[in-house]
């Protein structure tokens, strides 16, 4: 069983968008079904006759955690879960909200799918035409460059200056794309090196530093945190008791990292809403709600509006940025495709007006 787990638990980071269907189809399920009155154990033996064969592996081994007394979340855990839907679980069983939130998070990652497949979708055909072009440059660069350089001196005046360019990128093709290739590779092992030994919160701080992808983590991290502490403010809980719980071992790295640092600021005597004014991915107007919830007695009702917002224009913002990224593509497709005729025909007509 170790074994297996282990297998089931590498590589959740970067998830896949049919796994990432795939788990959240089996969470919505299990949410309907909880809904719907059945109890943890019932639903799971319902999901093992209507599911398939890999999902009959998750469910037997949740089942033998719950029956070996540990959570939900744990066995999800235990089959590759990721730890930020594993801690939205592990609160909703303190907030009360179980079968809820078990529901939201599976349809969460049914659109988190659909937006992968979409972004594949557009980036799929631009990177199958690059391959092309790459094979196209390197056959031109070994079978027809050296063709033409039988005829015709690439230095010759009857080539023209167009003709020269294309002759002399067609030569240098395997040098500029190799060079690509490097400095991708280690542009990666760098910024592999600088945040490997990162706290969680360091790593977001650094990543919230990039303006392009900045809004879309404070978006995204405010949504999620905002979510989870209004949900447990509705409980009755205190602010004090939402840190301690944040710390828990059974929270994700990140979440125990936030809970930390908030205790640490507050017992210097600064306010729950001074605390977190220094996690960059957060956006700003976190503590203005804080403030007010905190005078008006309805800081739950608050978050839980903001993060409904949040993941409104969150959603928004992708549909946009993929809106955007479309035209761009499909011009970048257009031109390659010109660049393609231009490298074959260009040469072939200088040379024949030369003879």
């Amino acid at each position: 069983m170790g074994i297996f787990q282990k297998k089931l638990t590498s590589n959740t980071i970067y998830r896949s968008q049919k796994e990432t269907r795939e788990q959240g189809l089996f969470l919505k399920r299990m949410g309907t079904l909880l809904l719907e009155g059945f109890s943890l154990k019932e639903a799971l033996r319902f999901l093992l006759t209507i599911t398939d064969s890999k999902q009959v592996k998750w469910v037997k081994v949740i089942e033998q955690n719950v029956n070996t007394g540990n959570s939900l979340f744990q066995g999800l855990r235990d089959v590759g879960f990721s730890d930020l839907i594993c801690t939205q679980i592990y609160l909703s069983t303190i907030h009360g909200k179980f079968s809820e939130t078990i529901f939201k998070a599976g349809e969460q990652m049914i659109e988190s799918a659909k937006r992968k497949k979409k972004i594949q979708s557009i980036i799929q055909y631009p990177i199958m035409l690059l391959i092309f072009i790459v094979i196209m440059l390197f056959s031109m660069r070994y079978i027809l460059l050296p063709h033409i350089k039988r005829i015709a001196s690439p230095e010759e005046a009857s080539l023209g200056a167009g003709t020269r360019l294309i002759v002399g990128i067609v030569e240098t093709a395997p040098y500029w794309m190799l060079g690509t290739v490097l400095l991708m590779t280690v542009t990666f092992f760098v910024l592999s090196i600088i945040t490997k030994k990162k706290s969680a919160i360091e790593k977001l701080k650094f990543y919230s530093k990039n303006r392009l992808i900045r809004s879309y983590l404070q978006l995204y991290w405010t949504r999620f945190f905002t979510l989870e502490w209004s949900q447990l403010l509705k409980t009755n809980c205190t602010l004090i008791q939402i840190v301690h719980l944040m710390q828990e071992d059974k929270s994700s790295v990140l979440f125990r990292e936030v809970g930390r640092l908030i205790e640490h600021k507050m017992r210097k005597g600064y306010s729950f809403k001074e605390a977190i004014s220094s996690l960059d991915f957060l956006k700003p107007e976190v503590e203005e709600i804080i403030m007010h919830g905190e005078l008006t007695g309805r800081m739950g009702i608050e978050l839980m509006l903001y993060s409904s917002d949040c993941e409104a224009e969150l959603n928004q913002k992708i549909e946009s940025m993929m809106e955007r990224i479309q035209p761009i593509v499909f011009i970048f497709v257009a031109l390659m495709i010109i660049a393609i005729y231009a490298a074959l025909l260009l040469p072939t007509f200088s040379i024949m007006e030369g003879l």
